[in-house]
């Protein structure tokens, strides 16, 4: 076997180790803690396997695992969040909750990397790949195109969702007919500062609920929840709602982007339940 794969596999199996003998420890949490951050160690050397088939069988069993660690948390997730609307949670049509999703009434804030630091008026965000027109839009130059508010509901993969959710901003499918999609265009990776990104099937991103967001509830949007600029497509788990958008990219062919090469379904339709691959 391949040595980092064997690494992978090693590491798999003493987090589960570590995972499995939790409740017998005082510091649960603490424990759980060790387990993750042999999973992120795991989650970095499966970059480097050769075989591409094996890479991904093994980046499949390590975000499952990060998956159940992160499930864990979701109890702490219930109550509202200091300075964001609440949320209901009560009297709710359960047709909204997608399957083994729970409620909150606050906005947990998850993400890869670290808080942008530039200034909004410093912000651009590019279509490119295949288009007729590459375009270049500054945040002001976006609000010159139909601004929208829109009602949806959010859902994280780790297993919380947030209803009602008023977003602000504009239809990604109006920046895309500036541009022009050629014939061949069938999907598109969105990437977000500094290196993060996540694939999209086009019509998807051509659907009326998918937007380009700078406001959430009113409010401008901060830093921890994607501002100043954010994708939104609420039809899909919340990792492919990019934070810090920077550029939509087209392509004639499914691209993974940052979770999906980590072994996170292509698609992530919640109520589907396409967690992982």
């Amino acid at each position: 076997m391949d040595p980092i794969a064997s690494r992978v596999a090693d590491l798999l199996r003493r987090a589960d180790e570590i995972v499995k003998a939790a409740p017998s420890r005082r510091d649960e949490s603490a424990v759980i803690g060790q387990a993750g951050e042999l999973l992120e160690q795991a989650r970095d050397a499966v970059a480097d396997i050769e075989d591409p088939e094996r890479r991904r069988a093994l980046a499949s069993q390590v975000s499952r695992r990060i998956g159940d660690l992160d499930r864990a948390l979701v109890a702490s997730f219930s109550g509202p969040s200091p300075g964001v609307r609440r949320a209901p949670t009560r009297d709710v049509d359960p047709a909204r909750v997608p399957p083994n999703q729970h409620l909150t009434a606050g906005f947990p804030v998850l993400h890869v990397g670290r808080l942008p630091d530039r200034r909004a008026g410093d912000w651009h965000v590019t279509v490119t790949g295949l288009v007729e027109r590459r375009t270049r839009w500054s945040l002001e130059g976006l609000r010159e195109l139909p601004v929208v508010t829109q009602r949806s509901d959010f859902h994280c993969v780790t297993g919380w969702s947030r209803l009602d959710n008023d977003w602000t901003g504009v239809r990604v499918r109006d920046l895309l007919e500036q541009a022009g999609p050629k014939p061949t265009a069938t999907h598109a990776v969105v990437a977000g500062h500094p290196a993060y990104s996540a694939n999209l099937d086009l019509a998807v991103l051509q659907r009326d609920d998918a937007l380009l967001a700078w406001a959430h509830d009113d409010q401008p949007l901060t830093p921890e929840h994607g501002g100043p600029l954010r994708l939104v497509v609420p039809s899909r788990y919340g990792w492919k709602s990019v934070k810090w958008v920077t550029e939509v990219r087209l392509f004639d062919r499914d691209v993974p982007g940052y979770w999906e090469e980590r072994g996170y379904h292509d698609v992530a339709d919640p109520f589907l339940e396409q967690r992982f691959r």
